[in-house]
This record gives C-alpha cells, sequence and structure tokens, in this order.
C-alpha cells in the first residue's frame, strides 16, 4: 500500500470515529505516512512546521497519542533513542541502523504464523515486533 492510501486510510478512520480533522492533525498524519523512515515525534513536528509554522509540540504528541490509542500507527519504544512511529500496520521485520538510527521495513513471510504460534503454545498472538540490529547500506558504504 502507498503512504497516500495509508493516509486516506488512517483520515477515513478519524471521520468514522467522528474526530475533528485539523490542519495540524491531517499534517501529522501526513508527514508520519510519507516518511517511511520511521520519524520521532521531533522529526514530526520538524516537517509539520513547514507547512503548518503554529503545530506545537503537545499537538503532535497528543495526535500520536491518538493514532496510537485508535490502533492506526504503531510506537515503537527504544531505550537507547527516541520513539518512532510507523504507519504500516502489517507485520514486517525493522531493519535498525545502530549508526544513523534510520529504520526500514522489510516485508516478508514471517517465520511463524499466529495460528502456529497458538496450536504450538495455547498463546494468541495479536501482533508482533521484529527487530534486527545492524548497519544499513549508507553506513556500510562510510566504513569500508
Amino acid at each position: 500500500m502507498d503512504s497516500t492510501n495509508r493516509e486516506e486510510e488512517i483520515l477515513d478512520a478519524l471521520k468514522k470515529k467522528g474526530v475533528r480533522l485539523t490542519r495540524q492533525r491531517t499534517e501529522i498524519i501526513r508527514v508520519l505516512c510519507r516518511h517511511g523512515n520511521h520519524p520521532s515525534a521531533g522529526a514530526i513536528l520538524k516537517e509539520a512546521r513547514k507547512m503548518v509554522p503554529s503545530i506545537s509540540v503537545s499537538t503532535v504528541y497528543y495526535t500520536l497519542g491518538l493514532l496510537k490509542k485508535e490502533g492506526l500507527i504503531k510506537e515503537l519504544e527504544f531505550y537507547d533513542m527516541e520513539n518512532r512511529y510507523e504507519s504500516v500496520m502489517t507485520d514486517h521485520i525493522d531493519l535498525v541502523c545502530t549508526e544513523c538510527g534510520r529504520i526500514e521495513n522489510l516485508i516478508e513471510k514471517q517465520p511463524l504464523t499466529y495460528q502456529a504460534i497458538e496450536n504450538l503454545t495455547g498463546f494468541r498472538a495479536r501482533g508482533m515486533r521484529h527487530e534486527y540490529y545492524g548497519l544499513c547500506g549508507t553506513c556500510r558504504r562510510g566504513k569500508e
């Protein structure tokens, strides 16, 4: 799914919930969907201010919290870098560069399905988070 379609999906879901779609919220959603690199709240704020200079930090955090609560985005929490946000809700592997902090999605068939996990363990999975840490192609080239 492309970023424009995902943006429309999120906006439609919010409309159905009766959430007011202010210019600030719409811009936050646009930035989040069009940045495939899992932006931080600070990066979202910086980019959104290019179109809506009056947008506040609290508006960004409130909107991200709302989107997360509604199950429309994921927040990736890290102990050694800022939390990041993404609009891709399908299961995938995150490739996290330990040098520059870039996060890329790798959408491949997952090793175990939710049903297989339940059959093996009795655990009913509802979501997953899988990450690999290392160096992205750009940082690797800089080291070689």
